[in-house]
């Protein structure tokens, strides 16, 4: 498809169109086969992804704006974000909304700390500032650009986990939010999030933990006896949390959640933003969205009645022997070692080979090149996948590391690829 197509004049038979998307679908490298265990996206086992995506076609139309008019779909909103705060640990007091995606959910609990700074920090001095690690993930950047706050990013530890001495030493007069992450995207592994949440109770500051990977995974893992260290509202100075549902709770996309320890700070989740003084009643929305689809709402739910706890200890218990196929698997190649980690997050490398050549060779292969660049991992994630795809993943990896190291493969295939983005 070219994107300076001109408009159809007439339209053509859904039949024609059908056949186009599906075409784009089957070619795709997003979407494809053969890269399910390298595209971002968590689809959970078959059974599950019907019912999620039959719940979100019966709510096809639904607008969540409106969900004071649906009384039922208030109370599947509502017993969701129960749901969600309970999961972590949020108590009685913990309270909720459903957003479009872990970026909003970030950028929304940015709002609410600035929001409370104003009113509990009378010495700061705006630009307020976040001190986080440089594995914290980027939506941070992105949201305090658009809200004027400025992100301190401090070099993790050669482990990449959050350097905590050096965070404490980071904070200002003007410092209002302490971040971590549970885990860090690329590499899985969870910041030490009590003693971070120790130095944000010892300056006065917001503690926010970015759950958005582990947050509707890390307590299933925790079920299954691996070791997870505390990171969420147990923490008594943690405020905030974000965490996707569209991740390991295997909904559809766009869905995640922002939670509040309490009203004391929700309550800050809306200022500014009820609107009042215009023709209409007052205006105000779960997020920065006004127009959301119910129906991710509705899945969602779905998802979490027809799984339960226990049908999420056994999907992640399975996932879990997916992830030590493919570790296994992975360090039998010669010169590969995966770095561990708590999440479904199979980062690997090579300490010899070229690792923009592995990256050129995956790409040749039809996979999608998640990964770090800084240092170079490449991060399959272990999900519910034919035992087949297991095995031809690694085939071509061995295939990968033999030409890399014989010269045969390039990172050319990369370059022509990140040239299109």
């Amino acid at each position: 498809m070219n994107a300076k197509t001109p408009f159809p004049k007439q339209g053509r038979p859904w039949s024609e169109v059908k056949s186009d998307i599906a075409t784009l679908r089957d070619d795709g490298i997003a979407l494809s086969t053969r890269n399910q265990l390298m595209n971002g996206i968590n689809l959970g086992e078959g059974k599950l992804h019907n019912i999620v995506q039959e719940a979100y076609n019966m709510y096809f139309h639904g607008n969540g704006v409106s969900a004071g008019m649906d009384p039922l779909f208030a109370q599947m909103q509502s017993d969701l974000l129960a749901w969600a705060v309970d999961l972590l640990n949020g108590g009685t007091e913990g309270l909720g909304h459903f957003t479009g995606g872990g970026s909003e959910s970030i950028f929304l609990a940015i709002h609410a700390a600035r929001e409370w700074a104003r009113d509990n920090l009378p010495n700061a001095k705006e630009p307020y500032e976040i001190v986080m690690p440089r594995t914290g993930h980027a939506a941070f950047d992105k949201a305090a650009h658009y809200q004027g706050l400025k992100i301190v990013r401090i070099p993790a530890r050669e482990d990449f986990r959050a350097d905590v001495d050096a965070m404490n030493d980071a904070v200002t007069a003007n410092t209002i939010m302490i971040v971590g992450s549970a885990p860090n995207w690329g590499f899985g592994r969870i910041d030490p999030i009590g003693d971070l949440a120790s130095v944000a109770e010892r300056h006065g500051l917001w503690m926010h933990v970015d759950c958005c990977v582990g947050g509707y995974l890390l307590p299933f893992l925790e079920r299954l006896g691996e070791d997870i260290p505390p990171f969420d509202f147990r923490h008594e100075a943690v405020c905030s949390i974000s965490a996707d549902l569209h991740k390991h709770a295997y909904a559809a996309k766009p869905a995640s959640t922002v939670m509040y320890r309490s009203k004391d700070y929700q309550k800050y989740h809306h200022v500014g933003v009820k609107i009042s003084d215009w023709q209409c009643p007052p205006y105000v929305t779960e997020g920065t969205s006004g127009s959301r689809p119910a129906a991710a709402v509705v899945a969602a739910w779905a998802a979490f009645s027809v799984m339960g706890e226990d049908g999420y200890v056994d999907l992640n218990r399975r996932c879990l022997e997916v992830k030590k196929r493919l570790v296994d698997g992975i360090e039998a190649i010669e010169d590969f070692k995966v770095l561990p980690n708590q999440s479904l997050l199979v980062p690997f490398r090579s300490e010899t080979l070229n690792m923009l050549n592995i990256y050129g060779g995956l790409v040749e292969r039809g996979y999608f090149p998640w990964g770090t660049f800084d240092p170079m991992y490449v991060h399959p994630s272990a999900e519910m996948v034919d035992p087949e795809i297991v095995d031809r993943f690694l085939e071509e990896l061995a295939e990968i590391g033999k030409g890399v190291r014989e010269g045969t493969i390039t990172a050319a295939a990369l370059a022509a690829y990140a040239a299109d983005l």
